[in-house]
């Protein structure tokens, strides 16, 4: 049997895991105990799967497509039990653009989380090994090679940028991929380790209505981080970037309608009430670029931008003590329009023979002068 190389087998297993997180009817608080649990962290993404592929995607995406991507994913499983996925990112040292995050996933759905891995060890069955951590048991794949005994150098091409990836069933119906590090810190009993603080977790789950969540603690000296990255230097810019402790990102959904909100938390009260009124000043100037780039569109983008304005008009910003709140409203119908005719292909241009200025149908064509003949 031919060996899976690296790349190919963690590509597999990503989509073996993406594919198989399905789920039953979780309630929040299961959702909210999980985040709870989860390792410290810088940033965590929670997805309420369940809502998302049975209550929202039918109200915006058409019938025959949302029915087709239902069915095609449905050979390997039926993606509408999907539960709840929360994804994490932490960093290992100071923050760096060469330095990779690590990361760790957890699924939960229907699916036998036993049965994943042992199809997973079937497909790296040369690449992986196994440990005890607790009463878990963690299995550890390893894709790129230990550097030879002689001293050669095995990091050349074919380099894999993550040397190994763990998993782990946390019960019958849920599982944890992830940096083997971060792994272990998740399934660690007793409290031995640090776990999500409690107030990126109620940011997290603030809004009962939410279908996706982000959540960030943003690290002291943030601005000169973004400085590294080719900034240019804005000292106002700077102070406000670094005044910033927390953010939320978030999706909701009510009966009729989707909501964007974002909660910035400041380090005081009066760069939160500079930070509102900042956004104030920048959505009236893009409100006054919207109408105008209006006036100058075809009929075909004018619709666009005009749901675009309206959905300005919705936009909401509110400071409370340090926090700063702000939001957006969609109707889900007005949305469903959008994406209909975003997903219905244009007519193609007929394409027509133009022919060269000054040409006449028929006219004769001018002949070279022939060259006189040597005597």
């Amino acid at each position: 049997m031919k060996v899976t190389t690296p790349a190919r087998f963690f590509l597999s297993l990503v989509a073996f895991v993406l594919l198989t997180v399905p789920a039953a009817v979780v309630r929040a608080q299961d959702a909210r105990s999980a985040l709870a649990n989860f390792p410290e962290s810088q940033a965590v993404l929670y997805i309420n799967a369940r809502r998302l592929i049975n209550e929202a995607a039918p109200t915006v995406v058409p019938p025959e497509v949302l029915n087709k991507a239902l069915a095609d994913a449905k050979q390997f499983v039926d993606l509408n039990g999907l539960e709840y996925v929360i994804a994490g990112a932490r960093l290992k040292g100071d923050m760096s653009v060469k330095e990779i995050p690590e990361f760790l996933l957890i699924v939960r759905g229907n699916f036998s989380a036993d049965a994943l891995l042992s199809g997973a060890r079937m497909m790296g069955k040369e690449m992986y090994t196994q440990e005890t951590v607790g009463t878990k048991t963690i299995n550890v794949f390893t894709f790129n090679k230990p550097a030879p005994a002689d001293g050669g150098n095995n990091s050349g091409k074919g380099k894999f940028p993550i040397d190994q990836i763990a998993a782990v069933a946390l019960d019958a119906n849920t599982i944890a991929v992830g940096i083997p590090a971060y792994l272990r810190d998740a399934i660690e009993e007793g409290g031995a380790r640090p776990r999500l603080k409690p107030e990126l977790v109620d940011l997290a789950m603030r809004d009962a209505n939410t279908l996706v969540s982000l959540v960030a603690d943003i690290p002291p000296g943030m601005s000169k981080h973004i400085r590294a990255l080719g900034a240019p230097p804005n000292a106002e810019m700077e102070s406000m970037v670094d005044a910033l402790r927390q953010v939320q990102l978030a999706v909701t959904m009510q009966p009729s309608t989707f909501g964007l909100q974002s909660i910035m938390r400041m380090d005081s009260s009066e760069k939160a009430m500079t930070l509102s009124g900042l956004v104030n000043m920048g959505l009236g100037f893009a409100k006054g670029e919207l109408t105008k780039e209006l006036q100058k569109s075809s009929v075909s983008d004018r619709e666009d931008k005009a749901a675009l304005l309206r959905v300005l008009e919705t936009f909401t910003n509110a400071s409370r003590g340090s926090e700063v709140e702000l939001g957006l409203t969609f109707q889900q119908a007005s949305l469903a329009e959008v994406v209909k005719r975003q997903m219905t292909p244009k007519p193609k241009k007929q394409e027509t023979a133009v022919a060269a200025p000054g040409a006449k149908k028929g006219a004769a064509v001018k002949r070279r002068r022939a060259r006189p003949r040597r005597k």
